[in-house]
């Protein structure tokens, strides 16, 4: 054999090694991993025979090499030809080790300048290593900035390209296409899987799209945080985009945990009295009202499986967040219009509206549909309201009429800019300033009551407070590896409550 054939030999077993070595450190069954490991071995021998045939080949007198026979010219042909197929082929491996090592690092612009540079892939680490380190070693700079390798702010610009680059594809109209999501545009969630494993430094060559789905779903992947990134702001984006026409009428506070919530209510200052002759003044008391409530929290787990991500189906990761946006819009006001309609409890033991709490219009002449005559009543009775010394007059001014959708058509024809034949049944400015909120709701109960209600944020009396949980105002969403299922599972959760913490902040009208 040539020296030349010998070196052909040689970069060829050397590929072989790596290409074993490489199988070593992939996830192997134990059984071949044995397999695999002697193979190597044996590899490595042939490797220290050939490298020592090649010493002394190279060591021989020149006469000694000149005795051997000439090989043939096709034979010195067909080794140049597979010397220069190994080579590239050692080249090819080479280059991927590096590009391998340098994405698992978040260092692609150190790997591409080693792999023009010609360092080999144990030198390479070995330069990777002592960049870590030294990134290491020196910390925080000044004591306020930190020093970064490079990992962390690539990871998470890919998370945000990658996210914004499927909620446009979601919904073009209402998310942008930010510069870096370009990049992402059109592609499938496989290939997307696929970029992702691969950046955690998971080679994808000639990986099954089955395997690729799967462990792109694993918390070392940067897809779970991504798919949840997706699902938030998909379910925020629905949440949002309901009306939540109670919220005009009632005051949010706030609660840092889930015990008792107390609302407090200042009474009225005592009434000054004429000091007699002595100059003598006498003590006063301010009464208090006390209502309590606490939040309480809501939830469900839906399963997704990897199946999506094979067949390309987005909509899994979107429609269901926006059925939970809606779900969630839909609880709150479940709970709130809910103290309304099933007349709450008060801390006094009487319902929210009750003949003793004197916010019931009554008399046959005052109860109907909306309409000057029967709004009048009803204002006039919230503004006959007293303080809870039960003697100042407070006068709550009426801001919100809340109506059935059964009177809304009427209601607004009412308020509408006509001006009747008679002046009995010209509609006052001050009533049309009323805010009409028509809700159905309150049809369940009755199609024909009809409330007023105070402005919490303007007005002495409050009516209906709610909360949400300190630090998770609104849904919540989050993603973990499925135990149950193969794929991931998508979490809602609502921490919140509301209480109709003041009586005297509404009127009804029974209608009949």
């Amino acid at each position: 054999m040539t020296l030349e054939q010998m070196l052909a030999r040689l970069a060829d077993l050397q590929a072989q090694a790596r290409a074993k070595l490489d199988q070593i450190k992939t996830d192997t069954p134990a059984a071949d991993a044995k397999r695999i490991e002697d193979e190597h071995k044996s590899l490595l021998e042939q490797i220290r025979q050939v490298e020592a045939n090649i010493a002394t080949a190279r060591a021989a007198p020149p006469a000694e090499q000149r005795t051997a026979p000439p090989a043939p010219a096709v034979a010195d042909e067909s080794a140049t030809r597979t010397a220069v197929e190994t080579a590239q082929r050692a080249e090819r491996e080479r280059a991927a080790g590096i590009g391998d090592l340098a994405r698992t690092f978040q260092m692609r612009e150190l790997g591409d300048e080693h792999v023009r540079h010609g360092t080999s892939v144990e030198a390479f680490r070995g330069v990777l290593l002592e960049r870590l380190a030294a990134a290491s070693d020196r910390g925080p700079a000044n004591g306020n900035t930190r020093v970064e390798t490079g990992g962390q702010d690539e990871t998470q610009t890919r998370r945000d390209a990658i996210t914004a680059a499927l909620l446009h594809r979601h919904d073009p109209g209402r998310f942008a296409l930010t510069e870096p999501a370009r990049d992402y545009r059109g592609m499938a969630l496989l290939e997307i899987a696929r970029e992702v494993v691969e950046a955690s430094g998971t080679r994808t060559r000639g990986m099954a799209r089955d395997e690729i789905a799967r462990r792109s779903l694993h918390t070392t992947s940067d897809f779970p945080a991504i798919l949840g990134n997706v699902s938030e702001q998909t379910l925020r984006a629905a949440y949002e985009a309901l009306e939540s026409n109670w919220r005009p009428f009632c005051r949010r506070t706030n609660a840092t945990d889930f015990k008792d919530k107390t609302s407090v209510r200042m009474g009225e200052a005592p009434q000054l009295v004429k000091i007699n002759e002595a100059g003598e003044y006498t003590r006063g008391s301010i009464t208090e009202g006390k209502e309590k409530w606490k939040i309480a929290t809501y939830g469900k787990v839906v399963a997704i499986t990897r199946q999506v991500i094979i067949n390309d189906d987005l909509g899994a990761f979107t429609r269901i967040p926006q059925m939970f946006g809606v779900s969630v819009a839909t609880l709150e006001a479940d709970i709130i219009w809910g103290l309304i309609t099933g007349n709450q409890v008060m801390s006094d033991g009487k319902a929210l509206f009750h003949a003793e709490h004197k916010n019931i219009v009554s008399g046959a002449g005052n109860l109907g549909a909306p309409s000057v005559t029967t709004l009048d009543a009803a204002r006039l009775k919230m503004r006959q309201q007293k303080g809870l010394d039960g003697k100042t007059r407070i006068s709550v001014p009426a801001a919100f009429l809340l109506v059935p959708a059964s009177l809304q058509t009427g209601t607004e024809q009412l308020f509408a800019a006509i001006t009747p034949a008679q002046t009995d049944k010209v509609v006052p400015d001050s009533m049309k300033r009323l805010t009409v909120i028509a809700e159905d709701r309150l049809d369940d109960v009755s199609t024909k009551a009809w409330y007023l209600a105070a402005n919490p944020n303007s007005s002495a009396v409050d009516t209906i407070e709610y909360a949400y949980l300190e630090g998770n105002e609104g849904p919540y969403v989050e993603t973990r590896e499925g135990f149950d299922v193969d794929g991931v599972e998508l979490k809602c959760r609502l921490d919140f409550g509301g209480a109709a913490v003041e009586h005297r902040g509404f009127v009804k009208n029974p209608g009949e």
